[in-house]
């Protein structure tokens, strides 16, 4: 990786608690579930205290609606957001687990419905841009 880049590496719903990837993360019938996000940084940005946003959002795909607000976070490529060395180096990784709760509960209006997690890492300048999205997934 080069050592002034960034890329988000994967996104995936799960369980609460868990990380393994679920397509019906809900299930069954909770009011939450867990979006698992990974990232990788090169050598020089991994810990150099850069700014950056991430973004979440989900899309509604049967309504092609959004599902709910985008949350927003700002950032930094530091120990305190979770980057650290990627095994033995000179890399690093990033891995979260974002708990997300869904509007209207677990037989809210979006049951049954097939939705879709997208995010986006912008630092300041936008020097560095990563987008990813999720596997499709259904609440039930």
């Amino acid at each position: 990786m080069n050592a002034n880049d960034a890329t988000l590496t994967a996104l995936t719903t799960a369980q609460t608690g868990s990380t393994v990837a679920d397509t019906a993360p809900n299930a069954p019938a909770n009011p939450g579930f867990d979006l698992i996000l990974a990232a990788a940084a090169g050598s020089a940005l991994g810990s150099c205290g850069a700014r950056y946003t991430l973004t979440i959002s989900a899309i509604d795909l049967t309504t092609a609606a959004q599902a709910w607000p985008a949350r927003t976070c700002q950032q930094a490529f530091d120990p305190g957001h979770g980057w650290a060395i990627s095994g033995t180096g000179p890399d690093y990784q990033c891995h979260q687990t974002i708990p997300v709760t869904i509007p209207g509960g677990a037989d809210g209006p979006l049951t049954g419905h097939v939705l879709q997690c997208v995010a986006s890492l912008v630092s300041h300048g936008a020097l560095i841009v990563s987008i990813i999205q999720s596997h499709p997934f259904v609440l039930v």
